[in-house]
C-alpha cells in the first residue's frame, strides 16, 4: 500500500510543480462588494482553489456520515453491554452450602 501511495504522489507532486513554474503570471482578484484588488501567481490561485475544494469535500463527507458514525457506536455499546450479560450468564454459580 506504500508503494500504491509513492507512484500516485510522486507524479501528481511532479505535475504540480511544473504547473507552478509554467503560470508565474499574476493576475489580479477583486471582489466585487469589497474595494481593492490583489495581484497573485496564477498557479496560487488554482492550487488554493484546489486544496479549499478538497478540505469542503472532506468536511462534506464527514458531516453526511455522522448518523452512520452514531449508528455505529450505539450498535457497539448494545453489543458490549449484551456481551457482558453473556458472561455473567455463564460465569460459575456458587454452590450453597449449609
Amino acid at each position: 500500500m506504500r508503494y500504491l501511495s509513492w507512484i500516485i504522489t510522486l507524479p501528481l507532486t511532479a505535475l504540480a510543480i511544473s504547473f507552478a513554474v509554467s503560470n508565474l503570471t499574476p493576475v489580479q482578484l477583486a471582489l466585487w462588494p469589497l474595494v481593492g484588488s490583489v495581484e497573485v501567481p496564477a498557479f496560487a490561485l488554482v492550487l488554493v482553489t484546489l486544496v479549499v475544494g478538497f478540505f469542503a469535500g472532506g468536511l462534506t463527507v464527514w458531516l453526511g456520515h455522522h448518523s452512520h458514525r452514531r449508528a455505529a457506536r450505539q450498535h457497539q455499546a448494545r453489543a458490549d453491554r449484551l456481551q457482558k450479560e453473556l458472561d455473567a450468564a455463564r460465569a460459575p454459580k456458587p454452590v450453597d452450602t449449609p
